[in-house]
């Protein structure tokens, strides 16, 4: 934010004391301005990271750092035709009240971009964190007869989950959501206002998103704090956020990898060369290889299908060796020949955001076998861990690897990891 006319403005989303966060930061969904033209931030951390990440283990957390979102409203059922032909999802199966995780890949195979597609009745969609469907569509040539609307600074939504996330959700809306199924939705009130809510969290643990207006984002997130007291509810900062997606097993794009054909430049930190070939992914190397259907065309399904009949790679979680960790943590503070600093909380770059991974090599020896990123300390095991792409020779629980830490060029330091269960979230599940 650069030019003289931005605005930089506290969060319309939720209740805010500006005072109280003295650290903000952009929200994680992105830069994009509300209607007024201003730009709202976001607390990196409510209490501390610490706190916040045990929510999902004992209580339950609430997160609104990802408005505003890319939303658009579509109209009309050719939309379903267009992610068709674009996407390596297929939708004959897909009623009203149901979402969709949706993968559209290039012709390489590799991941360009991943969200949600919500069906709301016969002929009424929204899109989230998807591209303009008509955009698409012009790229495509081809006429799907819909038409779609840009609704990201219309819409709110909040994410809850934790063991208790059940209960507050369900008092908050006065109404028995235990039948609610995975990637179904279903429409409620919260504070009087019209929202919907949605069974979420693809680690397998309880998790909730309460989506509704802008204009009534206040309310909707006061009730929910409110009816979360009696269980500890806890407000979930950037740090907390992103790292959710390591111990909850979601890669995340530009957390744990570069969208590849992105039109702005993505710089990748770590000790990976940025040329390798484990800087992209394929829904394969992300353990997404389920959600392919290849009974009909689409970008990279070629590609993605010799990737599989072939050695390929797998997804799992890395527990890093604590002496090793301890051992490069002591080598930060070598006055002389100094490896990078290794922050307890992430591997994130304030000032990048989202246009900065890190990612470091994992090899046997001098071979180069994996990419691991997302490293964070949880608070709950008290173990370093990050998600790891790995040949899959290595892809077998106790496995032992090593991660190079540090810069190119600099210092770099071996540190062992073991190969762990993905997910890595062992409870509650």
């Amino acid at each position: 934010m650069t030019t003289d006319d931005t605005r930089i403005t506290t969060s319309p989303f939720m209740p805010f004391d500006p005072l109280k966060y003295a650290a903000q930061c952009g929200p994680e969904g992105g830069w994009r301005p509300l209607d007024d033209g201003s730009f709202p931030v976001y607390p990196f951390e409510f209490t501390n990271w610490v706190d916040e990440e045990l929510s999902w283990y004992d209580n339950c957390y609430i997160h609104a750092g990802l408005n505003p979102f890319l939303f658009y409203d579509v109209h009309g059922k050719g939309l379903l035709d267009l992610f068709t032909d674009i996407s390596v999802n297929t939708f004959n199966k897909f009623p009203v009240g149901k979402c969709r995780h949706t993968i559209l890949c290039n012709n390489d195979g590799k991941v360009m971009v991943d969200g949600i597609l919500v069906r709301r009745s016969e002929e009424d969609f929204i899109t989230m964190c998807l591209p303009d469907p008509a955009m698409l569509a012009q790229m495509t040539g081809k006429d799907y007869g819909f038409t779609s609307k840009d609704t990201c600074a219309k819409r709110s939504f909040f994410q809850l989950c934790g063991p208790r996330s059940l209960e507050v959700v369900e008092q908050a809306a006065k109404t028995d959501l235990h039948d609610l199924e995975f990637m179904y939705l279903v429409d409620a009130k919260i504070a009087d206002k019209d929202v919907f809510i949605l069974r979420t969290s693809m680690a397998g643990t309880l998790g909730y998103e309460v989506h509704g207006m802008v204009e009534d984002a206040h309310e909707v997130y006061e009730c929910l704090m409110e009816m979360g007291k009696e269980y500890g509810i806890t407000e979930l900062g950037r740090h907390a956020y992103r790292n959710a997606h390591t111990e909850g097993s979601i890669p995340q794009v530009n957390t744990h990898w570069p969208a590849a054909d992105f039109p702005f430049p993505i710089k990748v930190t770590g000790s990976l060369d940025p040329a390798s070939e484990l800087v992209y992914r394929s829904p394969v190397d992300l353990g997404w290889e389920g959600m392919v259907n290849f009974g009909h065309e689409f970008p990279g399904k070629a590609a993605i299908q010799a990737e599989l009949e072939g050695h390929h790679n797998s997804m799992v979680t890395l527990v890093w060796d604590k002496a090793d960790v301890l051992k490069a943590i002591e080598a930060s503070m070598d006055p002389e020949n100094p490896t990078d600093v290794m922050d307890m909380v992430e591997d994130y770059d304030p000032v990048g955001g989202n246009m900065t991974v890190h990612i470091d090599g994992v090899y046997d020896g001098s071979k180069l076998v994996g990419a691991a990123s997302g490293r964070m300390l949880s608070p709950k095991t008290r173990e370093m861990i990050s998600l790891c792409t790995i040949d899959q020779d290595y892809a077998e629980q106790g496995k032992v690897v090593e991660v190079l830490w540090g810069t190119p060029g600099k210092r770099q330091v071996r540190i062992k990891a073991t190969v762990d269960l993905f997910p890595y979230i062992k409870e509650g599940r």
